[in-house]
């Protein structure tokens, strides 16, 4: 898989490196969270814990929110409205691409898996509604 950057298909998040990403429960309330992110081919890559609520929630609901943020998470730009979907079982060498990519991105090392679980993590991709 190469990347490929024929359109920016998230505008709002161009230059910056720290998005909220806001997720919705069951009630319609939204929960936003600072993540770090990259975009591949198109689609925009979160590394979180498999059992985290982002999780929980885009299961029940694929709606997210995305906004540009500073370090600490205050938003600094327009929301984008997209949809999330969890990487499941054959999307393995994906989602080690999104993780390798990240690493690099935002310089960690492997000892970040510590805090996120090695084992236990999911990678959500994203996409802009209508793409």
């Amino acid at each position: 898989m190469t990347e490929v950057r024929t359109t920016n298909l998230f505008p709002a998040l161009e230059g910056h490196k720290n998005i909220n990403l806001a997720t919705f429960r069951k009630s319609g309330e939204p929960v936003v969270t600072p993540v770090w992110y990259i975009v591949l081919d198109g689609k925009l890559y979160v590394r979180t814990g498999a059992g985290s609520g982002k999780v929980k929630r885009i299961r029940n609901n694929p709606r997210v929110l995305l906004a540009p943020t500073t370090v600490r998470g205050k938003r600094i730009g327009p929301k984008s409205e997209a949809k999330a979907r969890i990487l499941g079982p054959g999307e393995e060498e994906l989602a080690e691409k999104a993780i390798e990519r990240l690493r690099r991105r935002y310089k960690t090392t492997p000892i970040v898996d510590l805090f996120v679980g090695r084992e236990e993590h999911a990678v959500l991709e994203i996409e802009p509604v209508g793409a």
